[in-house]
């Protein structure tokens, strides 16, 4: 699920917490999603915030078959031991600034991919069977301008409903839906520190964000406004 959903339905996960370590006080652009809908396919144009749920959706059906995937997973230590145990290769290896980026260019089952998601990052290029996922090569650079334009996805049409599903709960009427723009904008107002934690990097991780989200639903031109305190 992602972590916006679980935000407006009230489900205060760790994983939600996680995604809103990142910001400070202050305005911030938030989740950016386009969605075209056809009778043929599901075309999702996304910023970043969106790479772990639409790989796993692809991985989902995708299934255990191997695909040729090509990318690059990026992280701040050395991986070899982890990808030995996961039987995932790797062709090249480089180091920058104490980030390990790892190129990929093999056949894999994505699955297995996926389970690398909530730890590392890991930007891929697949084709199969006339789907597609892509991502940019390289991670966005903080405080710079984004657009839905970072992770393309392309599915079947018949998956129109689990998409809309996810990412926009809140849609009352979709049969007729042919485009859907979904932004937000994240207000912090204050961060709370846990009482008592003198260790900074467990305090910073530990500390909530306080103030609220904004989120605009834009369907076939109709521009939908709502808003959610934050306190994560």
């Amino acid at each position: 699920m992602h972590y916006i959903k679980d935000l407006f339905e009230g489900n205060m996960t760790e994983h939600l917490h996680n995604k809103f370590i990142r910001y400070s006080r202050g305005d911030f652009v938030g989740p950016l999603l386009k969605l075209k809908f056809a009778k043929a396919n599901v075309k999702i144009y996304a910023s970043f915030h969106f790479t772990d749920e639409l790989l796993a959706i692809f991985a989902e059906k995708i299934g255990n078959n191997e695909v040729r995937a090509k990318g690059t997973i990026f992280w701040n230590k050395d991986l070899s031991p982890e990808f030995e145990k996961l039987g995932l290769k790797f062709i090249k290896v480089s180091k920058a600034r104490g980030i390990f980026k790892y190129t990929i260019d093999n056949d894999v089952v994505l699955k297995d991919l996926v389970k690398l998601m909530d730890k590392y990052y890991v930007l891929l290029n697949i084709k199969h069977n006339g789907l597609t996922y892509s991502t940019k090569k390289a991670l966005p650079k903080p405080n710079k301008e984004f657009g839905a334009d970072f992770c393309k996805l392309t599915l079947p049409g018949d998956m129109k409903d689990l998409i809309i599903d996810e990412f926009v709960f809140d849609l009352e009427d979709r049969n007729k839906v042919k485009l859907i723009e979904i932004s937000h904008q994240i207000k912090v107002t204050d961060i709370v520190l846990p009482e008592g934690e003198k260790d900074f990097d467990i305090a910073r991780r530990q500390a909530k964000r306080v103030g609220k989200i904004e989120r605009v639903v834009t369907v076939d031109g109709e521009e939908n406004l709502s808003e959610r305190v934050l306190n994560v």
